[in-house]
């Protein structure tokens, strides 16, 4: 939640000391550091939170500490010569993209903070493999406001552009330190892992990475180089972000989902996970589903509140993107199961499937539908991410993805049409601001949303009991006033 609120209040203001133009450049920088990321990671992070976990699963903690030792070194002879060769190549990028030599420092921070960020990431994979879930929080607790902030102090205080990746670069290197000091002694020494079975794990998951790599970006690639405007590919930008604040409901599910689905595949085979994929995918639809369609619902509204009136015009777009957000939430958790069940190498070739459909549908529209085209296309790949997934599953586990629907369905009726018709009244026939339907608009939807669970019983002891074991101690008397709103006494 700290961390989702701080990257929401982050592009507020974000909007606010660059123009659409510099948020352009900004967009290209991410995309430079994803890129980087991806391809030096090889996906190690994710070979070594399962391979940890399961020799955990395993009593086997010795051999944990050898994967640790084993992905550090692959990771450190892959990333360093990497950072070499992108800071060399940096001033030729500058002028091929940016088509100015100017970006030159602004590539080099970027690459530098990628190259940081490659270290933090394997040792938070370190962490979810031995379920010390606590710690990966410290690190994304540091590292998200600091970095953010930073930079948009440097930014402010007339850095421009540049202050963006200084704040990823500080941010970066301070959270390091963190990670190195909280996994001090967690494990003991070993001697080193074969990097054989790793690298067979994680070869696949990398191919399918580059292929999500281009899911992520090839659509604002697309946009910026058949539109050419940095303006429009900033503005788009922000309204791809902005949708993805909703994650918070559903990437926290498959990131606890995973080691725990590596442990119990590990133990007891594919039937002890199939309990466990039931409660996310129920959680995950009655969640996602009527919060993407209230959204949509007011996407103008929302927008202008937020932003202010030069993202009017993203409307449809976000409101696209929002109505079919749950395909994206269905499609993490059911690629984690694939992942946590060692099926990898079925990964590349769905999301290949689905990165063609997406650039395919933006590479024909842009010209005609400009950035909604980008949003199309974004739905119409979490759609067939999420279908070719469930079909490959289908062969062994037949994996719960309906778990809910119906209740959701109902929760989504209840809670999205009311919102659309005040939000129309307040607009229309009252006139009033963005901001002031905003806090109007919040509160129809919570007296909605909770007045119909409560009538259809969406919600059960054993959720709260859950809930309560899951979460600190301090918000025990207010999970107690909320089962009471929303479960019926039987």
């Amino acid at each position: 939640m700290i961390s989702y609120a701080t990257s929401f209040v982050y592009y507020i203001l974000l909007i606010r000391i660059l123009d659409l133009a510099q948020i352009g450049q900004v967009s290209l920088l991410a995309a430079a550091m994803s890129i980087f990321t991806t391809i030096t990671q090889l996906s190690l992070p994710a070979a070594a939170t399962r391979f940890i976990s399961a020799n955990i699963g395993s009593r086997d903690p010795s051999n944990a500490g050898a994967v640790a030792r084993t992905t550090r070194r692959l990771l450190l002879s892959i990333s360093g010569p990497a950072l070499i060769i992108a800071i060399v190549a940096s001033p030729t990028i500058g002028h091929v993209v940016f088509k100015t030599s100017d970006a030159t420092v602004l590539l080099i921070v970027t690459f530098a903070a990628s190259f940081i960020l490659d270290l933090t990431t394997l040792y938070g994979a370190y962490f979810l493999g031995l379920g010390l879930y606590a710690e990966m929080v410290y690190q994304n607790i540091l590292y998200i406001p600091l970095s953010r902030g930073l930079g948009l102090v440097l930014a402010y205080e007339g850095f421009g552009p540049l202050g963006i990746p200084l704040g990823w670069a500080i941010g970066a290197s301070l959270t390091l330190l963190l990670s190195l000091y909280l996994w001090k002694g967690e494990l003991l020494r070993s001697n080193g892992f074969l990097a054989r079975p790793l690298l067979v794990f994680s070869l696949p998951l990398f191919a399918s990475a580059l292929i999500t790599l281009i899911q992520g970006w090839g659509d604002i690639t697309l946009l910026q180089a058949i539109l050419g405007q940095f303006g429009t590919t900033g503005a788009y930008y922000i309204v791809v972000s902005s949708v993805a604040f909703l994650s918070i409901l559903w990437s926290p599910v498959a990131g606890a989902l995973y080691p725990a689905l590596s442990s119990s595949y590990a133990s007891d085979g594919g039937r002890a996970i199939f309990e466990k994929l039931g409660v996310a995918t129920r959680l995950v639809n009655l969640t996602v589903l009527p919060a993407g369609a209230a959204l949509a619902a007011v996407a103008p509204t929302a927008l202008e509140a937020v932003y202010g009136s030069s993202l009017g015009n993203q409307a449809v777009p976000f409101a696209i993107l929002a109505a079919t957000i749950i395909f994206s939430a269905q499609s993490l958790v059911l690629v984690t199961t694939l992942q946590a069940t060692g099926k990898t190498n079925r990964i590349p070739g769905i999301s290949l499937v689905a990165a063609t459909i997406d650039l395919v549908t933006v590479g024909l529209g842009a010209s005609a539908l400009g950035t909604t085209a980008g949003a199309i296309g974004r739905a119409l790949l979490a759609i067939s991410m999420s279908f070719l997934a469930w079909l490959s599953l289908r062969r062994t586990l037949h994996p719960p993805v309906t778990k809910g629907m119906s209740k959701a369905l109902v929760l989504t009726l209840f809670s999205a049409a009311p919102l659309f018709f005040v939000d129309n009244f307040l607009t229309l026939s009252l006139h009033l601001a963005p901001v002031l339907r905003l806090p109007t608009l919040v509160g129809v939807f919570a007296l909605c949303f909770l007045t119909a669970s409560r009538a259809l019983n969406v919600f059960s002891d054993d959720d709260f009991t859950l809930l309560e074991n899951a979460l600190p101690g301090f918000l025990t008397p207010l999970l107690r006033t909320l089962e009471r709103i929303l479960v019926t006494p039987v």
